[in-house]
């Protein structure tokens, strides 16, 4: 029988028996094994119980078997191997970092929570912009485990966390981007995170704080737009580079010109507005204007969404760069060519679906925006 020098500190005594019970050749030494991943995220509390034990069960059925030694995953998961996780005396244990973890059996079928349904929960139970802050972590070990979050699914958690009070959240998930998996260079995705700042600006009614907050997150936007962790370079400078599309530049024309309106006495003087208006100018050719029919509102409401602010920008930034100069004069058949016409048919169906409270995102934002230019 060949001989097996194990280190009984890191091995609890079921797993030292799973080990004995084998033959094998090979030699376990005194040496730490190698682990691929570390510790496990903890969690802070948040305001709901229930958001809590989701967290919970997510963090013992799916997220510490990720991190175990194979051996300890077979213990768990092989039923026949089960008994040995069933002695009250000795528990079976696994100590990762500074902690040490209980080792029960699991069913995946039965104990592991289904990821999107649990995603979708964990958007309507936070609440507040504390409650948010566990997002990062959970993502991380989510990636870890090896499950994969869809770029739609990131788009509802980054609308959720704009709408409370995650946008914080939202610009630590973009900038670890190695471990969240929440890639800006999905179109999508890069939409939500600019609109949630678009959203917050409206909410802080226009205040001068409110105003700088939302120009330092897109700005900070627009450069991790520039990281090839987020936008292959391949992919820089083609169509479906987020830099390229109008929808997307158009939300830094406007929060530059919302900046320089509010703030700069309608000035401009490191021509931040004009090269943001050239850019939307130069991208327009990407610019989905088409509205679907009129029982489509849900479409309609995303163009709302979508070209409200581009509209408002072009707006404000030819009064800064002149009405009479070429590039006033271009902004403004685009804005009576392109954009009034689309936006009033886009309004119309909405107001149709918006119900007694009005409160469709887009139409939201439309009347909000609208209300500054009169």
């Amino acid at each position: 029988m060949s001989e097996l020098i194990l280190a009984k500190s890191l091995y609890c005594r079921p797993c030292l028996q799973r080990l004995l019970s084998r033959t094998s050749t090979r030699t376990f030494t005194s040496s730490s094994p190698r682990r691929k991943h570390g510790p496990i995220a903890t969690f802070i509390p948040t305001t709901s119980p229930t958001l809590d034990a989701l967290l919970s069960t997510f963090r013992s059925n799916i997220f510490l078997p990720s991190h175990l030694l194979k051996l300890q995953q077979s213990l768990i998961y092989r039923k026949k191997n089960h008994r040995l996780l069933t002695n009250t005396e000795e528990p079976a244990t696994a100590k990762l970092g500074n902690e040490v973890h209980a080792l029960k059996p699991l069913n995946r079928l039965v104990d592991e929570p289904n990821t999107a349904k649990s995603l979708a929960q964990m958007c309507e139970l936070c609440k507040e912009g504390r409650d948010w802050v566990n997002m990062v972590p959970f993502l991380i070990e989510l990636k870890t485990a090896g499950r994969k979050v869809k770029g739609w699914q990131f788009e509802k958690i980054v609308r959720r966390m704009g709408e409370k009070g995650g946008l914080g959240v939202v610009m630590e998930m973009a900038r670890r981007v190695e471990g969240t998996g929440m890639r800006l260079g999905d179109v999508g995705v890069a939409r939500e995170v600019m609109w949630g700042a678009v959203t917050k600006c409206i909410r802080s009614e226009w205040s001068e704080e409110g105003v700088k907050d939302a120009e330092k997150f897109i700005e900070s936007v627009w450069q991790l737009l520039s990281d090839e962790r987020h936008v292959d370079r391949n992919a820089m400078g083609k169509e479906s580079d987020p830099k390229m599309r109008a929808e997307i530049v158009g939300v830094l024309l406007w929060i530059r010109g919302l900046r320089s309106t509010r703030l700069g006495d309608s000035k401009d003087p490191d021509a931040k507005v004009k090269r943001a208006a050239e850019m939307v100018l130069a991208t327009w050719k990407t610019a989905d204007k088409t509205i679907g029919e009129e029982k489509d509102w849900y479409d309609a409401n995303y163009k709302l969404m979508m070209w409200t602010p581009v509209w408002h920008g072009m707006t404000m930034a030819r009064k800064i760069v002149g009405e009479n100069s070429a590039l006033g004069r271009d902004l403004a058949n685009t804005i009576t060519l392109d954009l009034e016409p689309m936006l009033k048919k886009a309004q119309q169906i909405v107001s149709q679906h918006a119900g007694e409270d009005g409160t469709r995102r887009g139409l939201v934002v439309y009347d909000a925006l609208s209300k500054m230019t009169e």
